[in-house]
Order: structure tokens, then sequence, then C-alpha cells
């Protein structure tokens, strides 16, 4: 067998990754997988993601003449008739959506869901670009149709390459590492500990900037000569952090325990 033919034989065979286990808190608010279902896109439609249980499903759909995008949400499997909400999404010029690979399903009969909509943006510069993502979670129930409303908006992921070499005495000086780079990565949790009313959710984060030192707010061009140790990603303390977010009764929306760091050097392409 040719190495190509291994290749291809060996991604066929290889299992999709397993989606990460479902959370549970006290209260019975449920963090779980919202998976894509190829099985049930129209043939050219969005993507189309569901619950394991097919209870609830939704989709982004775009309407390419007017650049407008929608969210449909299905109480149950999409079967022809209208959504059970539909709700118009707001984008800036260089924007898209996803929605987020996860939901939240809220405790009680009518508890509703909280359903994330992910806007992407990415950019490109002379030996360089990046992207970021920005989750915007929404409110949404099939008894109230039109009370879709967003609870929480918070950067998520974030990668940024910028060019730190333009001659030898620059490869050199930086040991051939030339590009500075930044990522970004939050997760979200249930806190297992909430015993009633909605979920409070645990937000933690992780920051690095390669090589160690690099910063966005600093010429790379007056540092001297990259020492071996610097070649690692060095983590960030001020924009590696934890908080644990509470819905506020009177606002409905989400507000943390301690203030956010400003992290655009790592979020903002």
């Amino acid at each position: 067998m040719t190495p190509l033919l291994l290749i291809l034989a060996l991604a066929a065979t290889t299992p999709a990754p397993k989606p990460p286990p479902a959370e549970q808190d006290l209260a019975g608010n449920r963090l779980e997988a919202f998976a894509l279902r190829p099985d049930l896109m129209k043939p050219d439609g969005p993507p189309l993601l569901c619950t394991a249980d097919e209870r609830w499903c939704a989709e982004i759909s775009r309407d390419v003449d007017s650049d407008e995008s929608a969210l449909h949400v299905f109480a149950g499997l999409p079967t022809g008739e209208q959504p059970a909400v539909l709700h118009a999404l707001t984008k800036t010029d260089d924007e898209e959506f996803a929605l987020w690979p996860r939901l939240i399903r809220l405790a009680g009969p009518n508890g509703g869901l909280f359903i994330g909509v992910e806007h992407q943006t990415r950019t490109s510069y002379s030996g360089g670009g990046g992207g970021a993502s920005t989750l915007e979670l929404l409110r949404v129930s099939a008894t109230q149709p039109k009370a879709a409303r967003t609870v929480l908006t918070l950067p998520i992921a974030a990668s940024l390459m910028i060019r730190a070499c333009f001659d030898e005495k620059d490869q050199y000086r930086r040991r051939d590492a030339c590009h500075d780079e930044y990522s970004f990565d939050a997760t979200l949790a249930l806190d297992p500990k909430t015993a009633a009313g909605p979920p409070r959710l645990l937000v933690e984060t992780e920051a690095t900037a390669f090589p160690a030192g690099a910063s966005r707010e600093a010429d790379s061009t007056t540092r001297g000569r990259l020492r071996k140790r610097d070649l690692v990603a060095a983590r960030d303390p001020a924009c590696s952090y934890r908080r644990v977010m509470t819905l506020d009764p009177k606002t409905d929306v989400y507000a943390p325990d301690a203030p956010l760091p400003n992290c655009e050097a790592y979020t903002v392409p």
C-alpha cells in the first residue's frame, strides 16, 4: 500500500472525537453536546445541530441577497414547519456566524434553553493574520417564540500571528522564530453546587504569547537577541483567569464575580 493510500485508509477508520460529557448541577440545569446532524440537513442547507435525544435542533439561516442571518430553533426534528423560535442576528461587516456545539438545558418543564452563537472574525496582513470568536449566549423558549434574548457575551477563542522577521539580521536575532504568536481559549462549565434557579457558569481562560515576553503593545524589533529559553509559549497570568458568572435577576444578564481584564491584545485580531 502506498503512503497516500495508507493515510487515507487510516483517516477513514479513525473514529470521530467524542463530545465532552454532559454536566448537571443540583438544580437540574444541564450542559450537553449540540451535535452536527448532516443526515438531516437539506442539500446546500446550513449546518443543523441537535441534542442527543432530538428534543431540540437549531440552524443559522442566511439570506445571501440581503446578507442577513437568523437563528432557527426547532422543538424536535425539523419537519418543514416554522421553527419554534426565530431570532434575527446582528453582525458587523466582517463577522460570520456558527452555532456553539454545546447548549444549556434549563431546569423545569418550561425552562427553555441557552443556545450559543459564535461571532467569528478573521483578518490577514503582511506575513500574518488571525481569527477570534465571541460567544453570544441566547435564552430561548418554545413557549415564548419572540423572547430570545442575549444573556452573556464572552470572548472564547482567538489565535494571532504577527510577522517579526524582515531580513537575515532579524532571523538571527529571533533564532528563526519569525512570528509573534498569541492564543486565547475560554471554557464554560456549570457550577455543580447550584441548587436552585438558573445555572451559575464557571469561566476559565488561558492566554499565551510566543516567544515568552512578546507583547502587541511593544515593538519586537527593540528586543535583544532571543534566548533559547524564550522559545516557548508563555502563559499570561493577567488574561488567564477564572470567574463565576451569575444571572442578575434585574437585568437577566450574566455578571462576573470580579471585573474581567482587558485582553483585547489576545482577543481582537
